[in-house]
């Protein structure tokens, strides 16, 4: 009982402390300016608008779930409408993640820019997959009231928008790098 007790009391002061055994995120290096021709900014802002367009109609729905499960963990009623709120939440992570695959990266950039690019969209898309999951794992706690559940959600949430703001601060860096319009 007392290595229970203590090993409690240990987990707790880490947490009270923000001791984790997590790495911290390294600082994003700043990128050289990049030289493109006319065209090739042109390929780069209709690349930047495909994938604001996925992002934007995908950030509207999880904000609106996410807004929803506040109010369930708060303790509010939960919404008739909520289970069909979270599975739509999973059907546009699951689809902006597909669409975002489908797009490739303009050709005729140079192979550093090239590089940056896909490694930007692998980060979304990624993000988009843990927002996904995050979902299934908030569904379980709505049907059993498992708090295992919700602390997987808040897992795989908290994953996903460090996926997603790492991804976001790198395609702004290659656009600034670019000297494309944001």
């Amino acid at each position: 009982m007392k290595q229970i007790v203590f090993i409690a009391l240990i987990g707790g002061i880490m947490a009270l402390c923000g001791c984790s055994n997590e790495k911290t995120p390294e600082p994003q290096q700043k990128l050289a300016s990049f030289v493109l021709s006319p065209a090739d900014k042109v390929k780069m802002m209709a690349f930047q608008t495909e994938i604001m367009n996925i992002e934007s109609l995908t950030d509207k729905v999880v904000k609106i779930a996410g807004d929803e499960l506040k109010n369930v963990i708060k303790g509010g009623g939960a919404s008739i409408s909520l289970p069909s709120v979270i599975d739509k939440a999973k059907m546009e992570c699951t689809a902006a993640g597909e669409s975002l695959a489908k797009k490739a990266v303009p050709e005729g950039l140079p192979p550093e820019m090239k590089v940056h690019l896909t490694g930007a969209k692998t980060g979304l898309i990624s993000a988009y997959k843990s927002y996904a999951e995050s979902f299934d794992a908030i569904k379980s706690f709505i049907t059993d009231k498992s708090p295992m559940a919700l602390l997987e959600y808040r897992k795989k949430n908290s994953e996903a928008q460090v996926l997603y703001n790492g991804a976001s601060e790198k395609f702004q860096m290659i656009m600034t790098a670019a000297g494309v319009a944001q």
